[in-house]
């Protein structure tokens, strides 16, 4: 059975006797190409009786739906939750919990943890997801045929791929693992905006700046993000990355020395100037000790701890082929990297690595090592 929501009265009623079920599978279809936030076409729900597509583009308010995602009591059942769940934490001012992450699961289940959900279907189920409408234009309407078709194939086989999961999961160990590793999808702040003065660590080439570039740096990023999320417009709409970069590295002062940044809109308004140099300003006007430090690693910094990181790193695929787990559920490169340099410092216990079963994981005997030993 599938139904299409049309109307506030109609998603009411959906809400109601989905807060009865031990479990519904959500997904989302959106459009995201001119605005700073994805705007939602449909909401795709699954229960064991039946699946519902709630129209976004028909029912504009869908804060109905936020005791749903709320509740302690009703699975959430996810591929690759988080950009979903985040969209739908905007729509409905609700923070997600019990969340059951398809993608996640699998690592534990003896299953890759970055498999798309075509992927993980056909080898977990033996079910053949058709594509067709993966570029569809999810806000037109009327919906064809084969795009309700689609999107409800993307809920429909969740509960029976959790199923499968749980089944594959045997160990009591993995699967307290699981628990444990989904639980941390219950943190709010994960669907929350980030902080906006966190957002030059994306711009591209800011790695090669000094500590007071990335001062102006920062303070221009985070003006871009603030003015990208009131007008709801992409950043490079507001401003590319690389004029961010030349206003950190040049440090104008005055309109005639912004203006003559190579790329800059003739047209720019005063107030976006304005803003621009005061971004400027700040940065250069704070002390030497609170301009930010590089986060990443330098070259030589990165080729000195690859012997160790690679040997750690063989060492988490060994553990995991012991427990039988997927080892990019533990850590990447970039993490065990982040790690070892924390352990120079005595502040291991503080990165993911050294907390929970990951730690047990790095405790965990290395049994070749162990074997040539004897």
């Amino acid at each position: 059975m599938k139904k299409l929501i049309t109307t506030p009265d109609d998603l009411t009623t959906l809400v109601a006797r989905l807060l009865d079920a031990e479990a519904v599978a959500v997904d989302t279809e959106f459009f995201w190409e001119r605005t700073y936030y994805p705007v939602l076409g449909l909401v795709q729900l699954a229960t064991t009786d039946g699946c519902w597509l709630v129209d976004a583009v028909a029912v504009r308010d869908l804060r109905a739906l936020g005791p749903v995602l709320a509740a302690p009591n009703v699975t959430k059942l996810l591929h690759d939750a988080h950009q979903d769940l985040t969209i739908l934490a905007r729509a409905t001012g609700a923070a997600p919990r019990t969340v059951f992450d398809t993608r996640v699961a699998a690592g534990f289940a003896g299953f890759s943890s970055t498999s798309s959900l075509q992927a993980l279907l056909r080898d977990a189920l033996g079910v053949e997801l058709t594509k067709a409408e993966t570029r569809s234009d999810w806000l037109r309407r009327p919906l064809s045929e084969s795009q309700i078709r689609y999107a409800a194939e993307d809920v429909i086989h969740l509960i029976p791929l959790r199923t499968a999961l749980l089944t594959h999961c045997a160990g009591d160990t993995p699967r307290a693992w699981m628990s444990e590793e989904l639980a941390r999808l219950d943190n709010a702040a994960l669907y929350s905006d980030r902080d906006p003065r966190s957002m030059y660590q994306r711009v591209k080439g800011g790695s090669h700046l000094d500590a007071r570039s990335l001062a102006v740096l920062r303070e221009a990023a985070a003006w871009r993000e603030e003015e990208a999320r009131q007008r709801d417009r992409p950043r490079e709409y507001i401003l590319s990355d690389t004029l961010l970069m030349a206003l950190a590295e040049t440090q104008p002062n005055d309109r005639t020395a912004l203006a003559a940044l190579p790329g800059f809109p003739h047209r720019m308004p005063r107030r976006v100037m304005d803003a621009l140099l005061a971004a400027v300003a700040r940065g250069l006007a704070l002390p030497d000790e609170a301009c930010p430090q590089h986060t990443g690693f330098r070259l030589e910094e990165k080729r000195a701890l690859k012997a160790s990181s690679d040997r750690l790193l063989a060492r988490i695929r060994i553990a995991c082929d012991v427990h039988g787990i997927d080892p990019a559920l533990v850590a990447s490169r970039a993490d065990v990297e982040n790690y070892l340099r924390a352990q120079q410092k005595g502040q291991s216990a503080e990165c993911p690595l050294g907390q929970g079963w990951r730690a047990f994981i790095l405790a965990t005997p290395n049994t070749e090592q162990s074997n040539a030993q004897r």
